[in-house]
């Protein structure tokens, strides 16, 4: 999958998002095949520092001129803190994918459990091969 990038120490969610270990916490972002896919993100909401979610609940919504759509939290556990960044420069979401363009840091309740429910590793080339195939033939 030349196209898109794909960090092998990433877990990533069906709704293509990113998600990467931090000792007890997770960092959360979009994938780059999501943001090449959405085109030029307009738009970003935020979670606040401090609220709880429970996995599969919006964490975060984002718009280009050609879509819409929701990021869900990839478990159950509580925002610690937010990319003050985004919504003034959502940009850095197509710029800087896996770096200055994350959306959240999160404090898992059950780290290991959440893991379990995440795409990693080989599994995660043959979902994004099998993901692009599906969206090239809609285009």
């Amino acid at each position: 999958m030349a196209q898109y990038e794909i960090p092998q120490g990433l877990y990533y969610t069906q709704d293509h998002a990113w998600v990467k270990v931090e000792g007890n916490t997770i960092r959360i972002g979009i994938t780059d095949f999501m943001q090449k896919l959405a085109g030029e993100i307009t738009f970003i909401r935020i979670p606040r520092a401090g609220k709880a979610l429970a996995a599969g609940a919006t964490l975060s919504s984002i718009q280009s001129g050609k879509w819409a759509g929701k990021i869900q939290a990839p478990m159950t556990g509580k925002v610690l803190e937010a990319n003050g960044e985004l919504p003034a420069n959502p940009k850095l979401l197509n710029n800087d994918c896996y770096g200055a363009g994350w959306i959240c840091v999160m404090e898992p309740e059950n780290l290991a459990e959440g893991l379990a429910g995440l795409i990693h590793g080989d599994a995660a080339d043959k979902f994004f091969t099998e993901e692009h195939a599906k969206f090239a033939k809609t285009e």
